[in-house]
């Protein structure tokens, strides 16, 4: 709310604001100036907020198309190497997957870590391969597919974790903008229109007190004369 001397002959013809839509300041020239500035600021801060909501949807989308693909080939690389892992099972026994813990010199694992998306931090992952033994050729396909199958689902679990951080970014500038658009610099350019008026409308009194001055002095002046 703004606090200024005798508003209602000014709302009188365009209504008075409702004090929700105003910011509490001093009613001075220097205050309407600060206001402008602020206004401007948050002007050039929504203009940016809202380039990078656009960037953050593109990269959204993008991140859910190539997930929606991965899934798909992860989906279907699942049913391939069950198959095959129920064949060889039969094949050679259950033994058949000790015997594959059994041919690793080195482990292989994964590799944790971060990445930044247009200053949204999400988690990373890599999947690192270990060195096997020489095998025979249906069990070394097997192994390979297997392997490769690993680093899909570890690549679908890294993009649906950026994908669950950006759509919290992006929340979090969509609201931001909201903010700005329908309530902050409304607000601002409601107070600054508020003062002008209010400006304006003592501007108006005081010429008309300087025109009432000069006239009863202009009448004594006569009256002095005659």
């Amino acid at each position: 709310m703004v606090i200024l001397y005798n508003p209602y002959s000014v709302f009188m013809l365009f209504g008075e604001p409702s004090m929700s839509s105003l910011i509490r300041v001093r009613p001075t020239k220097i205050e309407l100036i600060k206001l402008k500035r602020r206004r401007d600021l948050a002007r050039k801060v929504h203009h940016i907020l809202r380039e990078r909501l656009t960037i953050l949807v593109n990269e959204f989308l993008t991140r859910i198309r190539s997930a929606y693909r991965i899934r798909r080939e992860v989906n279907d690389k699942i049913i391939d190497v069950y198959n095959r892992a129920v064949f060889l099972s039969g094949l050679y026994g259950e033994q058949i997957y000790r015997y594959f813990e059994g041919i690793a010199t080195e482990g292989s694992g994964v590799i944790i870590g971060y990445e930044n998306i247009m200053g949204v931090r999400s988690y990373t992952a890599m999947y690192k391969k270990g060195v096997f033994r020489p095998v025979l050729p249906e069990l070394e396909d097997f192994r390979r597919d297997a392997e490769r199958l690993i680093e899909r689902i570890i690549e679908l679990g890294r993009i649906e974790q950026s994908i669950h951080a950006l759509g919290v970014e992006i929340t979090k500038t969509k609201r931001r903008v909201n903010a700005l658009e329908y309530i902050f610099i409304p607000k601002l350019e409601a107070t600054i229109k508020y003062l002008r008026m209010k400006f304006e409308e003592r501007e108006r009194e005081e010429r008309a007190r300087l025109k009432r001055v000069k006239g009863m002095l202009e009448a004594r002046r006569r009256g002095g004369g005659g």
